[in-house]
């Protein structure tokens, strides 16, 4: 296999079998490495981490101890020593019990890293869905819109689509 890789970059460097010239050999050079640094770069943003803990629709704990925050997401509160249960709470919990505990998901980490109380703010992706876009769209949650973020838009039409469709937590209404 190394033989092999050897052989390609060899060949990427040739030009019927003699060296390429150099105006064309260093900005391939510079290419490539500008391509491995964003690999690099892409696969640090995107951590893969199994899910052990729901603590209600917009909070999770992955298999690392990190409390991760689903951006954008406003889902109903659960009752804890920190609030009362609002409506929809359990609902909306168990439904992310459902999707999320015991399987493995991509977190990427937001541009803004911690919310106040200290909870890792990221993106949650399964079998590429975007969870925290997904949990609004089923109607377990409303799009949090206090600040801006990557996909404030999408959410807010999530929102609009699940409580038009009266489905979730906009099914009292």
């Amino acid at each position: 296999m190394q033989m092999l890789s050897l052989r390609i970059w060899v060949r990427a460097f040739m030009n019927k079998g003699e060296m390429m010239k150099d105006y064309i050999r260093w900005p391939l050079i510079v290419v490539m490495i500008i391509v491995l640094i964003g690999l690099c770069h892409w696969a640090k943003t995107l951590e893969l981490h199994d899910v052990r803990t729901v603590y209600d629709g917009d909070t999770i704990q992955l298999d690392d101890g990190r409390k991760i925050r689903l951006i954008g997401v406003d889902a109903p509160e659960v009752k804890s020593v920190y609030s009362k249960e609002e409506p929809f709470g359990e609902e909306s919990k168990r439904y992310l019990e459902k999707l999320l505990l015991g399987k493995k998901v991509y977190i990427k980490i937001g541009a803004e890293q911690f919310d106040k109380y200290g909870r890792t703010l990221a993106y949650v992706y399964m079998d590429d869905v975007l969870l925290n876009g997904r949990i609004i769209k089923d109607g377990w949650a409303r799009a949090y819109v206090r600040f801006d973020y990557e996909y404030k838009d999408l959410f807010v039409s999530y929102e609009k689509e699940a409580k038009s469709r009266g489905i979730g937590i906009w099914s009292r209404d």
